[in-house]
């Protein structure tokens, strides 16, 4: 990690809440959109409740990877817990515990634009989630960074009630884009059956025409050779 922004220790249940609402907000000082936001967010809150259950705590640390652009946000969840176990099972889809962590583990790594995991028995896990700022972001250094710490630092986190309104709120909204989408999906795909309609009449006519031009041909042979 290039530039630290800020770092949330994982003691407390609440503070898996906190941990979700940090990447937010830094990824809305970061100039993501949104959808960007949400994703990161989700993500975070999925790999921190992770640390929180399995390892009994842990932090997450904020920060911008690179010195030049194009930079990433990145964000490091680690424990000193006991490991994963059969982790290579869950990367591949094949194992999920009964609690859901390995959907909390793939659905992260679908989230975001890089996922790296490293965990070992006895060593604790480390996960690096990271997305690339927004295109047209500016590049962050030192002096840009403090700033935004200090931004931070003025913004009160929300209460558990208060985050939980605002998962709904996202789900809401990710709902109603989806059934936008799937509209405009409806939409495109009764263009194309009747674009294909015309196609096939089109080619119907051809077919017809050039049948109509072969027996005319043929009446004419047949005529010119009495």
């Amino acid at each position: 990690m290039s530039l630290r922004v800020l770092t949330v220790a994982l003691k407390f249940e609440d503070d898996i809440v906190l941990a979700r609402q940090r990447a937010r907000q830094i990824a809305r000082l970061l100039g993501f959109e949104s959808q960007d936001q949400t994703r990161i967010a989700t993500s975070v809150s999925e790999i921190a409740r992770n640390a929180f259950r399995y390892a009994g705590g842990g932090k997450v640390e904020y920060g911008v990877e690179g010195r030049t652009a194009p930079q990433l946000f990145e964000i490091v969840v680690s424990d000193q817990g006991p490991g994963i176990a059969r982790l290579s099972e869950i990367l591949e889809g094949r194992y999920r515990s009964y609690t859901g962590m390995g959907l909390g583990i793939i659905g992260a790594r679908r989230l975001m634009d890089q996922f790296e995991i490293a965990s070992a028995p006895g060593q604790g896990t480390q996960i690096m989630l990271r997305k690339l700022l927004p295109p047209g972001s500016p590049v962050l250094d030192p002096a840009r960074v403090a700033v935004l710490g200090d931004e931070l630092a003025r913004e009160v986190p929300r209460g558990p009630m208060e985050e939980i309104q605002r998962q709904n709120q996202e789900l809401i909204t990710a709902l109603e884009e989806l059934r936008r989408r799937q509209d405009e999906l409806e939409h495109l795909n009764r263009e194309l059956e009747d674009t294909n309609r015309g196609v096939v009449a089109l080619y119907a006519e051809l077919d017809e025409k050039a049948d109509h031009l072969r027996r005319a041909d043929e009446l004419k042979s047949r005529f010119s050779r009495t």
